[in-house]
């Protein structure tokens, strides 16, 4: 970041480590030069949670996080708001259609009933 001031340590976003096997060793044939079995695991500075690695030419990145940058202002989060208080209980009140009384009839059955009597 030329001309804002930062110094090389603000400028690093990786930080990169080997690791396992780090010796070199000839290949077979002399003229083929070495082979290292190392890992090189590099972890961002700005993103936590994101790696990437690396063996032999192969490498995969992982991302494992809360999508902010590091120094972000929402970086820490804050605290969950408190829970309200529990509702009042509604009275009880009676069923609306208590065991002493009768069900209410359909108007097909008071007509079937009075054509009944008439004939009898």
């Amino acid at each position: 970041m030329a001309g804002t001031g930062a110094t090389k340590e603000e400028d690093k976003a990786w930080i990169s480590k080997l690791v396992g096997d780090t010796q070199s060793y000839n290949k077979v044939k002399a003229d083929e030069g070495t082979v290292s079995y190392a890992t090189c695991v590099m972890r961002s500075i700005r993103w936590p949670g994101a790696v990437t690695v690396s063996k032999m030419g192969k490498f995969t990145s992982v991302y494992v996080g809360y999508g902010l940058k590091r120094g972000d202002a929402s970086f820490y989060p804050t605290e969950p708001p408190i829970v309200g208080e529990e509702p009042n209980d509604m009275p009880e009140m009676p069923e609306p259609t208590p065991l002493n009384e009768p069900p209410p009839k359909a108007e097909g059955e008071e007509e079937k009933k009075d054509s009944d009597e008439e004939e009898g």
